[in-house]
């Protein structure tokens, strides 16, 4: 009771409202200039993305361990801060990566956690905490970076040419500054980049031959370079002092005194070494398009307009580039944020195709006035939907993008429900005020208990979690800011419209030709119709054993169809990874390479856009943990053209490729990858392995590769689990080392100053910073017998050899070291061609056929299941849940409004109907089931419900008037509500349609869930007038006849 008073309020209030908007006509103007006016400045202020920002609440934190091994990574450095880490709350999952001289722990905080600020500060504290306990040669506090997906390369180019390096490195250096100046441009990474250095190469024999070692060198350097302020003068004409020693070019190095000889002779650093003008030894290579330079990426900070920003950033980069040196040039390799205009303006001209035909529908249906008025409510809906939009901090994206397409057709149900109501009072010869207001009033209560259902089924999609339920929560959010609009235009605007200009009763008898003929076509399709109710009720036991019979068949149908968490098409990035023998030195690793851009230069030019290639490193971008380091290491990205402009797919590209790139001389291993549309989900196939034994864990993981390549299917199978460059262990003999008076740390300090060198000071030529790196010259670092000859200094300033006091050993070491939550671990990755299996099949047969075996026969060991599988099931699982509440909350807003507890359960039942058009149009379409088509098949139960509403009100309408019998009454309700029902079902799935078969462009992210949509809701509407309508018959027999048994027993 108190429900329906509080309704009765409701009603009343509105009624005053909607009489207030009829009766003065200014507030209807000044309103619509209103929604116009500010609807127009927030879309056009609405910041463009491809997706929306979803904060991924991770935290990288990398600590550089000079010169350490993995082993003595994971040891003293990994170790400790994972000890501090451990205390911390609200984590997730954490996975560390000890490789040479580097540790990358990447932690992830729940994305439930309420407070993840909090967390990621006690992160933060944990790090400043274990530094104390790190080795006193980790000399930089460690870097800590959040990750976040808003902040992305928008714009990759390359620059090359000129007459020199220096040249190039100027240029380069000049771009980066002047492009970060441009507003929404967080920074400029450059990839290929050395530090600018002057070599003083010192000759081993000559060393010796003066008794001196590398450390004499370098603290003499650093006594000469300073340039220091020494006070001031205060005198009647003060002044400040200053020492000055800073060197000024190379050859000023070379003439400082390093000590004086037996007779008294200076010797010069140029004596016993030569100075040289040059750049550290390249740890990366950049090549674009074949061209040996350097690779910027300009990254955007994560709330500036991606295509504003780039198109910024475009404009400078070619008034830049007019000024280079002679030679030097610049290519645009990756434009992503031109990729993102034409997304959007794929979405957008859907959108528009959908709008058109939902006009052209409206005044199929409608005479011309009442279809003119009616149909303002779509434009003036979108346009407050777009101004309430800025207030959620939601941009112009695919995903926002899709919930207005939803929405689409739905914005003028309302409207075409309501005016229809209005113009029945018309007919009638009421005045248009009078009549305007008894239609809208009369019409409270259905639409807006149309409105609670249709929200209810979107609303806890809001609250979803995981990183897809992040990803996508934007489309319930648009989905019921759009239908309040919608339920605002049609109660309030669209009444005082059609108060001021709807035609007069005798208006209203006047009809045109068309008007006439199309009147007569849908009074037949009417006519027919209840005929086909009639055939159906007459043979109501078999209608509805045929209706049940397909809901059932069909969910079993659509359990058996394939499930892909993304689709991967419209595939424009292929990246090529490829590995050789760990001694291939970076330079000869490029030669190799060059073999693999011959074969990508075979692809077609209206194919491929461009390339480039990194030599070094493997990553998806400077911030991935799972990057992997090394001069035997290389990638390669190409850049195809958009999918609609050739005519082979990514996939078949890459196959085509494939057999001639693992025929590159020297290769080890090679693993092809498409980049698809999608949220950062991990690979399709993220296979953990736990334990305390890398030697078991390597064991285990050999088998499951061995097990993942005997699935059809599945390829570039792999795990991070491998062996580097043999590494020489040199130790110390303990009694030697206190005889000798040489320390292990010296011993240390001086054999990396032998080979990589000893940063010895630095100098300045205006913007540019020099190195002083000290090391022996080339001749001796490349003799592995002279490690043995490296001079070191003991404690009574005496030479002596290190093989004196060592002994060395030459053994192999992994090149990383991983942990998972603590416990070490090895991980398998594998990728599905999904024309023969998916990823969550491939991963199911691991978990029944593989995992048991193996956690059996070792114990302790534990195998996990991350990457797009993990997403899955958390995905599925949030899914299931918000689906589960938006049937009991349409079921409990049914029960209050309707007031009765079997009639809801029977509109209910009629959403499976639905699912028998998804069987058949996706398979139709060549399409999987993705996990947006599943957020379209919770949506449908929302609005699906709506046209058995609108039937059972109507039957029950009837019911009170009529005395005729159940059978006449169920199908003049379908003739009654056929042309209302069907033109509303008409209009929503008009607006999917463009998107759902590409009329605009495609978009296979999209594709699904308008699919899901348009044929569930088309079939779900024409299956709900059949089976309501024999179902009320059948259970009023059933009914009938158990009263007659009463009946009778009494």
């Amino acid at each position: 009771m108190a429900f329906w008073k509080l309704i009765c309020q409701s009603k009343i209030n509105m009624k005053s409202l909607i009489e207030s908007f009829i009766q003065n006509r200014l507030f209807m103007y000044l309103g619509m200039v209103f929604i116009f006016l500010s609807g127009v400045v927030s879309l056009i202020g609405l910041r463009r993305d491809a997706f929306p920002n979803v904060d991924l609440k991770q935290m990288v934190i990398s600590t550089k361990f000079p010169g350490a091994s993995p082993a003595d990574v994971e040891l003293r450095v990994t170790y400790p801060i994972e000890e501090k880490l451990k205390e911390i709350d609200g984590i997730d999952e954490i996975r560390s990566f000890s490789r040479n001289s580097v540790s990358d722990i990447d932690v992830r905080v729940s994305l439930e956690e309420k407070d993840p600020e909090k967390v990621l500060n006690e992160i933060r504290r944990a790090v400043d905490n274990a530094m104390a306990e790190l080795p006193a040669q980790v000399t930089e506090k460690p870097k800590m970076t959040e990750r976040k997906s808003g902040s992305f390369p928008i714009l990759e180019f390359s620059i090359f040419g000129g007459k020199d390096e220096i040249e190039l490195h100027t240029t380069a250096e000049f771009v980066e500054r002047e492009l970060e100046k441009i507003q929404g441009v967080a920074r400029v990474d450059v990839f290929g980049k050395r530090d600018r250095e002057w070599h003083i190469l010192v000759n081993a024999n000559k060393l010796k031959q003066y008794s001196l070692d590398l450390n004499d060198i370098i603290n003499t350097i650093r006594n000469r370079n300073i340039n220091l302020p020494a006070g001031s003068v205060d005198s009647e004409t003060a002044f400040d002092l200053r020492i000055d020693g800073e060197f000024k070019n190379p050859s000023e190095v070379g003439k400082i005194p390093t000590r004086t000889n037996e007779i008294f002779s200076t010797v010069k650093l140029e004596d016993i070494a030569r100075v040289e003008d040059t750049f550290e030894y390249p740890r990366f290579l950049a090549i674009a398009n074949g061209k040996q330079g350097l690779i910027l990426s300009v990254i955007k900070k994560e709330r500036s307009d991606a295509i504003e920003v780039a198109d910024n950033v475009r404009k400078r980069l070619n008034e830049l580039s007019k000024t280079y040196p002679s030679g030097m040039k610049t290519f645009v390799l990756n434009d992503e944020a031109k990729r993102t205009k034409n997304r959007l303006n794929v979405v957008s001209s859907n959108a528009l195709i959908g709008f058109t035909i939902v006009f052209g529908i409206l005044f199929l249906f409608l005479d011309f006035r009442t279809a003119t008025l009616t149909s303002l409510s779509l434009p003036f809906s979108m346009l407050m939907t777009f101004s309430v939009l800025p207030f959620f901090d939601v941009s112009f994206n695919m995903i926002s993008m899709m919930g207005l397409i939803i929405s689409l057709g739905m914005l003028v149900d309302n409207s075409i429900v309501i005016s229809e109501n209005i113009y029945t009072y018309l007919a009638e010869k009421n005045d248009s005020v009078t009549a305007s207001l008894r239609g809208t009033v009369e019409m409270i209560v259905p639409i807006f208990g149309s409105y609670l259902t249709t929200v209810t089924a979107f609303l806890p999609m809001l609250f979803m979690t995981g990183i897809m339920g992040k990803f996508i929560w934007e489309i319930p959010l648009v989905v019921i800011v759009a239908l309040t609009a919608s339920l605002i235009e049609s109660f309030l605007f669209l009444p005082a419209r059609i108060a001021a200009f709807a035609k007069t009763p005798n208006q209203m008898k006047i009809k045109s030709k068309f008007r006439l003929k199309m009147d007569s076509i849908f009074h037949s399709i009417e006519t027919n119709f209840s005929k086909l109710v009639s055939f159906n009720i007459r043979h109501k036991k078999s209608s509805f054993a045929v209706i049940l019979l397909l809901v059932f068949g069909s969910c079993g149908a659509l359990s058996q169809m394939d499930f892909v968490l993304f689709p991967k098409e419209d595939i424009e990035i292929i990246m090529i990874k490829a590995e050789f023998p760990p001694t291939s030195r970076i330079f000869q690793t490029r030669e190799k390479m060059k073999y693999m851009e011959s074969i990508v230069q075979k692809i077609p030019k209206e194919e491929l856009v461009s390339y480039s290639t990194k030599i070094g490193v493997q990553q998806t971008d400077p911030d991935d943990p799972l990057s992997r380091f090394g001069e035997n290491l290389g990638v390669i990205l190409i850049y195809l053209t958009p999918e609609v402009k050739r005519e082979r797919k990514a996939t078949e590209i890459l196959r085509s490729i494939e057999p001639d790139l693992k025929k590159t001389p020297g290769l080890n291993e090679i693993f092809l990858e498409e980049f698809g549309n999608a949220p950062p989900i991990g690979a399709p196939i993220t296979i953990s392995i736990q334990g305390k034994d890398y030697e078991t864990l390597k064991n285990i993981s050999n088998e499951l590769q061995s097990f993942l390549k005997s699935i059809p299917g599945v390829f570039s199978v792999r795990d991070d689990y491998r062996y580097g460059r043999k590494q020489m262990y040199i130790q110390l003999d303990e009694g030697l080392e206190s005889f000798t008076g040489v320390s292990t740390l010296s011993a240390a300090n001086g054999l990396r100053a032998a080979y990589d060198g000893e940063r010895a000071g630095t100098v300045r030529k205006g913007r540019t910073k020099i190195y002083l790196r000290v090391l022996y010259d080339r001749d001796f670092r490349k003799n592995p017998n002279e490690i043995k000859t490296i001079p070191l200094r003991n404690k009574a300033g005496n030479i002596t050899n290190l093989a004196k006091i060592s002994k060395m050993d030459l053994i192999e070491s992994p090149e990383l070291l991983a942990h998972k939550d603590f416990e070490r671990a090895i991980t398998v990755n594998g990728d599905v061609k999904l024309d023969e299996i998916t990823a969550h099949d491939a991963n199911q047969r691991v978990a029944t056929e593989f995992k048991p075996l193996i956690e059996k026969q070792y114990p302790g060991i534990m195998i996990t299941f991350g990457g797009e599988e993990k997403d899955t099931q958390r995905s599925m699982a949030s899914l299931a849940k918000a689906g589960i509440i938006a049937i009991f909350g349409i079921f409990g807003i049914l029960a209050l409004t309707i007031k009765s507890f079997w009639k809801p359960v029977l509109i209910l039942s009629t959403i499976p109907l639905g699912i028998i058009g998804i069987v058949i149009g996706f398979p139709l379409s060549g399409k999987s089931i993705s996990f947006l088509a599943m957020i379209g098949i919770i949506g449908l139960a929302g609005v699906l419900v709506n046209a058995s509403i609108v039937l059972v009100d109507c039957i029950d309408s009837i019911r009170k008037d009529s005395k005729a019998s159940m059978d006449d009454i169920l199908i003049e309700a379908s003739q009654r509500r056929f042309r209302p029902i069907l033109l509303t079902t008409l209009t929503t799935v008009a607006g999917l349609l463009p998107t759902a078969y590409s009329l605009g462009g495609s978009d296979p992210v999209l594709i699904p869930m308008t699919l899901a949509l348009g044929w569930g809701l088309g079939f779900g509407t024409l299956g709900s007038l059949l089976y309501v309508p024999v179902t009320l018959s059948v259970f009023n027999d059933l009914t009938t006849r158990f009263k007659e048994k009463r009946s009778n027993k009494k």
